[in-house]
């Protein structure tokens, strides 16, 4: 357009007239349309060079110059929000929503802005107007689906995530988050079967390999949920969560000395995960190492006093080591926390009233 205009202007003159007319025009004489789309052009530049500041400013001129310029109100909320300016986005697609409500992307922009301030029902809302308007653009159906499915409608999760699927058979973690949404649904082999997709579509894509070990040991995949909990250790190895799961896995197996392996290992990590501790308790007690267990179970309601399965394992422990008195206690408290069994073994292990 540009180019186009100085050609016209020239026209009639010496060649050399029409250089010196090109070296010689300013940026503050071209038409306001013009000027904004230059400014426009260099907002847009600056943005993919990350230079969000100057970016800015650029797209501030170019609206100076043309009020009603959509397209810079949308460049101009999308630089915001990579400025986690939040709010002044949203404002920024609003008015790019006014000038041109048939297109997708500000609705889409408003979203994803309107989710980093916690408004997730309006951001909902967003996405799905942005998939109205653009039904084969996969990220505004799995946006949406994923805030369905962090509150609990998995259905509508599941329903979100295939539509993603369907806009793009690549979309690993469109993959990966339906196969969540079909554990919650006790949808087992569904989940598997996703979860397996998304590893093939993106291989190191390791929550993927977590939640599928998790999904057989729930399926009684014993060996195979051990042997994706090892495949996932042997490419990370500072999870504590990880190692406390295939510890469980072991523990369930009958591998108490590898259960104890895999507990420590997670404790050696995360010093307070009570949970590791009071499992490593259990699984002392099966290797009727008593007081080990006593002392991991003492450990874990150091953390946690209200873990009423550790008192219920301290119980045993202490039973075993011939401390029956406080056993009772323990037993009596696992009972308080609403464990109901700890009644039950502190009957038939003669415990008197207090």
């Amino acid at each position: 357009m540009y180019k186009t205009l100085l050609l016209a202007t020239a026209l009639g003159l010496t060649a050399a007239s029409a250089q010196a007319q090109v070296d010689t025009v300013r940026a503050s004489t071209l038409p306001p349309a013009q000027l904004a789309e230059k400014l426009y052009n260099s907002g847009v530049a600056k943005y993919n060079q990350k230079s969000y500041r100057a970016a800015i400013l650029d797209f501030d001129k170019a609206l100076a110059a043309k009020p009603d310029f959509a397209k810079a109100y949308y460049n101009r909320a999308t630089t915001r929000y990579e400025l986690k300016d939040y709010q002044p986005a949203v404002q920024d697609y609003d008015q790019a929503i006014k000038l041109d409500p048939a297109t997708f992307g500000p609705y889409f922009g408003r979203a994803q802005a309107k989710e980093a301030l916690g408004q997730s029902a309006e951001a909902e809302q967003d996405y799905g107007k942005a998939a109205e308007l653009k039904t084969d653009y996969a990220p505004s159906w799995y946006y949406r689906g994923a805030l369905r499915f962090e509150k609990g409608d998995y259905q509508a999760a599941k329903t979100d995530f295939d539509q993603a699927i369907k806009a793009d058979p690549a979309y690993a973690y469109a993959w990966h988050d339906r196969a969540s949404a079909q554990r919650q649904l006790n949808n087992l082999p569904a989940a598997i079967q996703d979860y397996t997709k998304a590893l093939s579509l993106q291989p190191e894509l390791l929550p993927a390999l977590l939640n599928r070990a998790a999904t057989k040991r729930r399926a009684g995949d014993l060996k195979g949920a051990l042997q994706d909990y090892s495949d996932y250790l042997s490419k990370k190895q500072d999870n504590a969560l990880a190692y406390t799961n295939r510890g469980s896995t072991r523990f369930e197996q009958g591998d108490y000395k590898g259960a104890v392996e895999d507990f420590s290992k997670a404790v050696a990590l995360k010093a307070d995960y009570a949970f590791a501790w009071n499992n490593r308790a259990a699984a002392y007690l099966k290797l009727e190492d008593y007081a080990k267990a006593e002392a991991d179970a003492s450990k874990a309601i150091g953390l946690n006093a209200q873990y009423a399965e550790a008192y219920l394992n301290r119980g045993h422990a202490r039973e075993m080591l011939r401390h029956p008195d406080q056993a009772c206690q323990d037993w009596r408290k696992a009972a308080e926390l609403g464990l109901e069994v700890g009644t039950t073994y502190a009957a038939n292990s003669g415990c008197g009233a207090e």
